[in-house]
Protein backbone atom coordinates (compact mmCIF):
# COMPACT_ATOMS: atom_id res chain seq x y z
CA UNK A 1 0.00 0.00 0.00
CA UNK A 2 1.38 3.54 -0.88
CA UNK A 3 -0.58 6.82 0.68
CA UNK A 4 -0.24 10.11 -0.31
CA UNK A 5 -1.61 13.55 0.54
CA UNK A 6 -1.25 16.67 -1.18
CA UNK A 7 -1.42 20.00 0.49
CA UNK A 8 -1.34 24.11 -0.66
CA UNK A 9 1.39 25.77 1.07
CA UNK A 10 0.38 28.83 -0.09
CA UNK A 11 -0.74 30.40 3.19
CA UNK A 12 2.46 29.15 5.03
CA UNK A 13 4.36 32.23 6.70
CA UNK A 14 8.07 32.22 5.37
CA UNK A 15 10.08 30.74 7.86
CA UNK A 16 13.16 32.98 7.06
CA UNK A 17 10.72 36.13 8.50
CA UNK A 18 9.23 34.00 10.59
CA UNK A 19 11.66 31.93 13.16
CA UNK A 20 8.69 29.88 14.87
CA UNK A 21 7.48 28.06 12.06
CA UNK A 22 10.55 25.99 12.11
CA UNK A 23 10.19 24.86 15.38
CA UNK A 24 10.80 20.87 16.45
CA UNK A 25 12.45 20.47 12.47
CA UNK A 26 15.98 19.30 13.20
CA UNK A 27 18.80 21.60 11.74
CA UNK A 28 19.75 19.88 8.56
CA UNK A 29 16.56 20.78 7.46
CA UNK A 30 15.91 23.70 8.46
CA UNK A 31 19.15 24.62 6.70
CA UNK A 32 17.76 23.16 3.39
CA UNK A 33 14.77 24.96 4.01
CA UNK A 34 16.57 28.33 4.05
CA UNK A 35 18.42 27.52 1.73
CA UNK A 36 16.36 28.31 -1.19
CA UNK A 37 16.22 31.87 -2.32
CA UNK A 38 12.48 32.91 -2.59
CA UNK A 39 10.07 32.65 -0.26
CA UNK A 40 7.53 30.89 -2.08
CA UNK A 41 10.27 27.90 -2.08
CA UNK A 42 11.17 28.18 1.30
CA UNK A 43 6.94 27.90 2.27
CA UNK A 44 6.84 24.42 -0.17
CA UNK A 45 9.71 23.07 1.97
CA UNK A 46 8.79 24.26 4.90
CA UNK A 47 5.24 21.96 3.77
CA UNK A 48 6.14 18.99 2.80
CA UNK A 49 8.29 18.62 6.19
CA UNK A 50 4.79 19.29 8.17
CA UNK A 51 2.59 17.02 5.48
CA UNK A 52 5.56 14.08 6.15
CA UNK A 53 5.21 14.92 10.16
CA UNK A 54 1.70 14.06 9.91
CA UNK A 55 1.79 11.17 7.62
CA UNK A 56 4.53 9.73 10.00
CA UNK A 57 2.82 10.44 13.37
CA UNK A 58 -0.19 8.61 12.35
CA UNK A 59 2.05 5.73 12.30
CA UNK A 60 3.41 6.45 15.73
CA UNK A 61 6.85 7.80 14.37
CA UNK A 62 8.50 11.20 14.94
CA UNK A 63 10.09 13.26 12.37
CA UNK A 64 12.71 13.76 14.50
CA UNK A 65 14.06 10.75 13.63
CA UNK A 66 14.51 10.61 9.97
CA UNK A 67 17.58 11.51 8.26
CA UNK A 68 19.13 11.39 5.13
CA UNK A 69 21.57 9.15 3.29
CA UNK A 70 24.69 9.72 0.78
CA UNK A 71 22.14 10.70 -2.12
CA UNK A 72 19.93 13.00 0.14
CA UNK A 73 16.95 10.42 0.45
CA UNK A 74 15.32 10.74 3.56
CA UNK A 75 14.81 7.61 5.56
CA UNK A 76 13.63 6.14 8.74
CA UNK A 77 13.13 2.56 10.12
CA UNK A 78 10.81 0.52 9.10
CA UNK A 79 8.71 3.41 6.79
CA UNK A 80 9.61 4.49 3.30
CA UNK A 81 8.37 7.62 1.98
CA UNK A 82 9.32 10.10 -0.78
CA UNK A 83 9.02 13.87 -0.73
CA UNK A 84 8.21 16.77 -3.74
CA UNK A 85 6.19 19.77 -4.27
CA UNK A 86 5.78 22.36 -6.99
CA UNK A 87 3.37 25.79 -7.59
CA UNK A 88 1.62 25.95 -4.48
CA UNK A 89 1.25 22.38 -3.83
CA UNK A 90 3.43 19.69 -1.47
CA UNK A 91 3.43 15.71 -1.59
CA UNK A 92 4.10 13.15 0.64
CA UNK A 93 3.83 9.90 -0.04
CA UNK A 94 4.60 6.59 2.17
CA UNK A 95 4.78 3.17 2.10
CA UNK A 96 6.36 -0.42 3.56
CA UNK A 97 8.52 -0.66 0.26
CA UNK A 98 10.79 2.23 -1.22
CA UNK A 99 8.85 4.34 -2.98
CA UNK A 100 9.15 7.59 -4.92
CA UNK A 101 7.15 10.54 -5.36
CA UNK A 102 6.90 13.42 -8.09
CA UNK A 103 4.39 16.54 -8.74
CA UNK A 104 4.94 19.27 -11.56
CA UNK A 105 3.06 21.98 -12.04
CA UNK A 106 2.55 22.15 -16.12
CA UNK A 107 3.32 25.22 -17.55
CA UNK A 108 5.49 25.91 -21.38
CA UNK A 109 7.07 22.44 -21.78
CA UNK A 110 10.71 22.33 -22.78
CA UNK A 111 9.82 20.55 -25.69
CA UNK A 112 13.47 21.15 -27.14
CA UNK A 113 14.87 18.88 -24.28
CA UNK A 114 12.38 15.87 -25.51
CA UNK A 115 15.73 13.90 -27.53
CA UNK A 116 18.25 14.42 -24.41
CA UNK A 117 15.34 12.85 -21.81
CA UNK A 118 13.11 10.97 -23.57
CA UNK A 119 13.23 7.66 -25.86
CA UNK A 120 12.39 7.30 -29.22
CA UNK A 121 8.90 5.92 -28.17
CA UNK A 122 8.23 8.16 -25.63
CA UNK A 123 8.73 11.02 -28.42
CA UNK A 124 6.78 9.27 -30.56
CA UNK A 125 4.09 9.12 -27.31
CA UNK A 126 4.83 13.19 -27.48
CA UNK A 127 4.13 13.47 -30.92
CA UNK A 128 0.71 11.83 -31.16
CA UNK A 129 -0.92 14.43 -29.34
CA UNK A 130 -4.11 15.51 -30.31
CA UNK A 131 -3.22 19.58 -29.15
CA UNK A 132 -0.18 21.43 -27.55
CA UNK A 133 -2.15 21.11 -24.33
CA UNK A 134 -1.99 17.39 -24.43
CA UNK A 135 1.41 17.28 -25.72
CA UNK A 136 2.70 19.45 -22.37
CA UNK A 137 0.39 16.97 -20.48
CA UNK A 138 2.44 14.19 -21.58
CA UNK A 139 5.89 15.91 -21.22
CA UNK A 140 4.77 15.96 -17.46
CA UNK A 141 3.26 12.94 -17.28
CA UNK A 142 6.70 11.33 -18.82
CA UNK A 143 8.96 13.37 -16.67
CA UNK A 144 7.36 12.83 -13.30
CA UNK A 145 7.30 9.18 -13.69
CA UNK A 146 10.90 8.85 -14.70
CA UNK A 147 11.61 11.47 -11.52
CA UNK A 148 9.24 8.97 -9.47
CA UNK A 149 12.03 6.21 -10.35
CA UNK A 150 14.78 8.09 -9.63
CA UNK A 151 13.64 8.98 -6.33
CA UNK A 152 12.42 5.70 -5.25
CA UNK A 153 15.93 4.59 -5.78
CA UNK A 154 18.03 7.37 -4.84
CA UNK A 155 19.31 8.10 -7.81
CA UNK A 156 18.55 11.53 -8.52
CA UNK A 157 19.92 12.88 -12.06
CA UNK A 158 23.03 10.83 -11.26
CA UNK A 159 20.99 8.46 -13.74
CA UNK A 160 21.09 9.56 -17.27
CA UNK A 161 16.85 10.10 -17.79
CA UNK A 162 17.53 8.72 -21.20
CA UNK A 163 18.31 5.28 -19.63
CA UNK A 164 14.91 4.92 -18.43
CA UNK A 165 11.81 4.26 -21.00
CA UNK A 166 8.60 4.84 -19.94
CA UNK A 167 6.07 2.70 -22.09
CA UNK A 168 2.26 4.15 -22.33
CA UNK A 169 -0.43 3.50 -21.85
CA UNK A 170 1.14 0.43 -20.42
CA UNK A 171 2.93 1.88 -17.18
CA UNK A 172 5.88 0.04 -17.55
CA UNK A 173 9.45 1.07 -17.01
CA UNK A 174 12.75 0.02 -18.45
CA UNK A 175 15.81 0.87 -17.61
CA UNK A 176 18.88 0.26 -20.20
CA UNK A 177 16.22 -1.54 -22.24
CA UNK A 178 15.45 -3.79 -19.48
CA UNK A 179 11.93 -3.99 -17.14
CA UNK A 180 12.66 -2.99 -13.77
CA UNK A 181 10.48 -4.62 -10.95
CA UNK A 182 8.56 -1.77 -9.94
CA UNK A 183 5.01 0.15 -10.37
CA UNK A 184 4.10 3.04 -11.13
CA UNK A 185 1.02 5.03 -10.84
CA UNK A 186 0.15 8.41 -12.67
CA UNK A 187 -2.78 10.98 -11.77
CA UNK A 188 -3.77 14.50 -13.02
CA UNK A 189 -4.69 16.90 -10.58
CA UNK A 190 -5.64 19.94 -11.87
CA UNK A 191 -3.09 22.06 -13.69
CA UNK A 192 -0.86 19.47 -11.93
CA UNK A 193 0.76 16.16 -13.10
CA UNK A 194 1.47 13.22 -10.22
CA UNK A 195 3.21 9.94 -10.59
CA UNK A 196 4.55 7.14 -8.08
CA UNK A 197 6.66 4.48 -8.16
CA UNK A 198 7.29 1.92 -5.46
CA UNK A 199 9.32 -1.71 -5.47
CA UNK A 200 6.66 -4.10 -6.29
CA UNK A 201 6.58 -6.85 -8.28
CA UNK A 202 3.88 -6.10 -10.70
CA UNK A 203 1.65 -3.37 -11.41
CA UNK A 204 -1.46 -5.37 -10.20
CA UNK A 205 0.47 -5.25 -6.61
CA UNK A 206 0.63 -1.43 -5.92
CA UNK A 207 -2.48 -0.04 -4.23
CA UNK A 208 -2.44 3.74 -3.87
CA UNK A 209 -5.15 5.69 -1.00
CA UNK A 210 -5.18 8.93 -1.43
CA UNK A 211 -5.58 10.92 2.31
CA UNK A 212 -7.54 13.98 2.96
Amino acid sequence: MVEYALADVSALPDPLADASTLAGIPPWRQAYILRYRQAGDRRLSLGVWRLMERMLAARGIQARDVAVDANGKPYCGGVFFSLSHAGDLALCAVSGAPVGCDIERVTDAPLDLAPRVFCPGERAYLRSAGDPDQARRRFFTLWTLKESYLKMTGEGLTLSPERLEIRMPALTLLRDGAAQPCALFHTAHGEYELSLCALVKNQADLHVKVLK
